[in-house]
């Protein structure tokens, strides 16, 4: 607990809040004043990230969405303050709840990106540079990422004595570079479309919708909060990201995930070349990627049995991710029988 004459004195001073006391929750300090307890957060943003959060935040209040926690303004009117080296912000606390209800909140998660999409979602004009640009850079970077898996794996095969942890990557390799190849197939039947259809959709994302960035009430209804990566892009990207933090509260249950899917598409259907994309981005493995990235770069951090632990971990979401992006395609299909039946 820091006592009065705390470092973020300055800082309350532009909402006139004279501190009892604050707490250290890492980046979310919590404020008890005379006049309520709140929470300040302590970010790096610059200005320019910080504009474009605000100004999210702002589109979304004007559209009538009211499932993200406000931003309180200072006594001048900002919604943020920088320090040079800290942008802070300040909100009502939210104490947690206990979730009592039968749905997931996952699902009802995946609802709540379904109207935040719905909400903003503009078809963009046409620009075949654009769509070109944004396609072969992708590619590109997974290409890369690529070869840097299959150089690890070259690099310990040739090794007399294999760590654990490259033999275990080893022995799924083949599966991963597998996985890669669906991800670029996937990132092509995309453009194709894009082609094709000459036209696209974006929606604002949210960036990071998952759990820890939201509280659900004494309803269980779910808030939103950090939506300091908002911007404009794909819904495919926004929901492959969700899925991807939320996987490992889904048990591994497909119809679970499958739901989240179901939720989100009562706001906003997806279209085929969306669900490519979606399919790209979660097959692609780069969670791989990353734990071969920290096992190179910092052996001395973790031991190796966790530096295991953890690559088997994201082998099994991989593995599984696997089969249920083949449901969503086909299931995809399956719809699209359906209209021309009609």
């Amino acid at each position: 607990m820091i006592q009065a004459q705390s470092p973020y004195d300055s800082v309350l001073f532009y909402y006139d809040l004279y501190p009892q006391s604050v707490e250290d929750f890492g980046k979310i300090k919590k404020v008890t004043t005379n006049h309520g307890v709140y929470a300040l957060k302590e970010t790096t943003m610059g200005k320019q990230q910080a504009d474009g959060f605000i100004h999210a935040l702002r589109k979304l209040t004007k559209l009538g969405y009211k499932k993200a926690i406000p931003i309180l303004p200072t006594k001048y009117g900002e919604y943020t303050i920088s320090t040079g080296t800290h942008t802070y912000y300040l909100m009502p606390w939210m104490e947690t709840n206990e979730y009592t209800a039968k749905e997931s909140q996952e699902q009802k998660l995946a609802s709540q990106l379904g109207i935040i999409h719905r909400l903003t979602v503009k078809t963009q004009p046409f620009v075949k540079e654009n769509v070109e640009e944004a396609y072969q850079q992708l590619l590109h970077r997974w290409e890369m990422r690529q070869l840097e898996l299959k150089r690890f794996a070259d690099q310990a095969e040739q090794k007399t004595y294999m760590s654990p942890f490259e033999l275990t990557f080893i022995t799924h390799a083949f599966m991963l570079d597998q996985m890669a190849e669906a991800a670029k197939g996937h990132l092509k039947k995309w453009y194709d479309k894009c082609l094709e259809k000459e036209k696209y959709r974006t929606v604002l994302c949210h960036g990071r919708v998952n759990r820890s960035h939201s509280f659900f009430s004494p309803e269980n209804e779910p808030l939103l909060l950090n939506f300091e990566r908002a911007g404009i892009d794909t819904p495919s990207r926004d929901l492959a990201s969700f899925c991807r933090y939320s996987f490992k509260y889904a048990y591994w249950v497909e119809e679970e995930v499958l739901q989240w899917f179901m939720n989100y598409e009562r706001h906003l259907p997806l279209l085929e070349e969306e669900k490519h994309l979606i399919c790209a981005y979660l097959n692609f493995p780069e969670p791989i990627a990353f734990a071969v990235d920290s096992y190179v770069a910092s052996k001395g951090s973790m031991r190796e049995f966790e530096h295991v632990q953890r690559l088997e971990k994201r082998l099994t979401s991989m593995r599984r991710v696997q089969r249920l992006t083949q449901k969503l395609i086909i299931i995809q299909e399956q719809q699209a029988q359906q209209i021309d039946k009609t």
